[in-house]
């Protein structure tokens, strides 16, 4: 047992609001492909190249056939939350102020039961879609649970009811901010990493902007950081417990 883990379990307990920043390492034992390690690893097939706006704009049905599907049509498959998720769900039963800040777009912890008052997810969600279209066409702002893709390999992508732009999942791609649009919840979020008095990055790689912000929180509120991965932290600042998130949360959070 990592020698962490009963000192780390009896800071959250104490805590009075934690903030968990969960990334693909939390996903993987579920049989999801990870972004940046391992030899199936979506990062390596040009994600930074093809998951933009840009990109998209330039000809969604490509990006639809070539891209979004290929990379990530495998989380319209059946997988389910593992024993990190469900402890994470346990934990946020004991008050209301906890919050999961998750970059995994797959929707594990809403099947795992977590309370949508106690999470974002930051980088959106796999299976909601809005209007790609220009300002004014409310379907940018009104996202739907499903759209046909059956014809995508056919070069048929889906479009918006109402003005016949394309349509695009509601997910945070490289070229956009994280106020590019109001169900990424990035003002609640940053407030949270604000207010919290310990921040867990659960399985994350510490390669986007919200990780790097909460950092910078913690240089300010003296926050604690706890790093619960596979590998250690970049930041000599945070107690690493080291091991698989599935293994370990279970252990600190009971």
């Amino acid at each position: 047992m990592d020698s962490n883990i009963g000192h780390v379990a009896r800071q959250l307990a104490a805590a009075r609001r934690v903030v968990f920043l969960c990334g693909a390492g939390l996903s993987v034992p579920s049989g999801i492909r990870a972004y940046r390690s391992g030899p199936n690893a979506i990062w390596s097939e040009n994600v930074l190249a093809w998951g933009t706006f840009q990109k998209f704009s330039a000809d969604p049905a490509l990006w639809w056939r070539e891209f979004w599907l290929k990379a990530h049509g495998d989380l319209f498959r059946s997988f389910t939350p593992n024993a990190g998720h469900h402890a994470l769900g346990r934990f946020m039963g004991r008050g209301h102020d906890d919050l999961v800040i998750t970059q995994n777009i797959d929707g594990l912890h809403r099947l795992a039961g977590h309370p949508e008052s106690q999470l974002i997810e930051i980088h959106g969600r796999h299976d909601r879609f809005i209007c790609a279209g220009g300002a004014g066409c409310e379907g940018i702002d009104h996202p739907v649970n499903a759209v046909d893709l059956s014809q995508v390999d056919q070069g048929v992508f889906p479009t918006c009811a109402r003005c016949a732009a394309p349509m695009r999942p509601l997910v945070l791609l490289f070229d956009e901010s994280y106020d590019s649009h109001g169900d990424f919840q990035a003002w609640r979020g940053k407030k949270a990493l604000n207010d919290a008095d310990v921040l867990v990055f659960v399985g994350t790689s510490f390669s986007v902007g919200i990780t790097h912000y909460a950092v910078r929180c913690a240089e300010v509120s003296g926050a604690k950081l706890i790093n619960v991965n596979v590998e250690p932290s970049p930041f000599p600042q945070m107690v690493n417990v080291l091991g698989g998130a599935e293994v370990l949360l279970p252990q600190l959070l009971g």
